[in-house]
């Protein structure tokens, strides 16, 4: 008889993210209140002001209150207050299953955090790592875009091999095909610095 499958568990990666940090930054910018939010293939509008932010999400109107928090050294942070009634400000509140709130009310966690062990993470951050390579996991490492800073895109090159090198000893069991697998990675680079 077949186990019935486990509840999903929502993870943050799938929700519609507003970080207030970065509308703060793409305001300032911008010179205007009005700002355009993309996330993945959704585009909304979201209007701040100075203790107010309002976002359109689902068909309507979300306000959020800004929460001025004082820090270290007489400085206040900007935060986000959830519309739900709780004792909590946050940087980022998420709108899924037609709500604005924050990752505890939603009850989102990480992706990396469902991760059975560490082999599990180290396929995620590789899959991760190589998008932001510029590559789709499973097909080979692209040559380093124009523009890319040569040190960071070799470190982040010994990086994806040393996490390739842990995804293969749990699959292969075998150090020699982690190290082949290091080899064609520097062979790749070895190739591309010599072209």
């Amino acid at each position: 008889m077949k186990k019935p499958k486990a509840p999903r568990v929502p993870v943050l990666e799938n929700a519609f993210e507003v970080n207030l940090p970065k509308l703060l930054r793409a305001v300032k910018a911008s010179g205007r209140p009005e700002v355009v939010l993309v996330d993945g293939g959704e585009h909304t509008v979201a209007v701040l002001s100075e203790t107010r932010l309002a976002v359109h999400l689902g068909g309507r109107v979300w306000m959020a209150d800004i929460v001025a928090v004082p820090c270290l050294g007489g400085r206040l942070r900007p935060l986000l207050k959830c519309s739900r009634a709780h004792e909590g400000n946050f940087q980022s509140l998420y709108f899924r299953a037609g709500e604005l709130a924050c990752r505890h009310c939603h009850a989102l966690r990480y992706r990396s955090n469902l991760a059975a062990g560490a082999v599990e993470r180290a396929r995620i951050a590789k899959s991760r790592l190589m998008s932001e390579v510029g590559g789709k996991p499973g097909e080979g490492i692209p040559a380093r875009p124009a523009g890319a800073w040569r040190k960071r895109y070799n470190k982040k090159l010994r990086r994806l091999a040393e996490l390739s090198s842990i995804h293969a000893e749990a699959i292969f069991g075998s150090a020699k095909i982690s190290d082949r697998h290091k080899a064609e990675l520097l062979t790749y680079q070895a190739e591309y610095y010599a072209s």
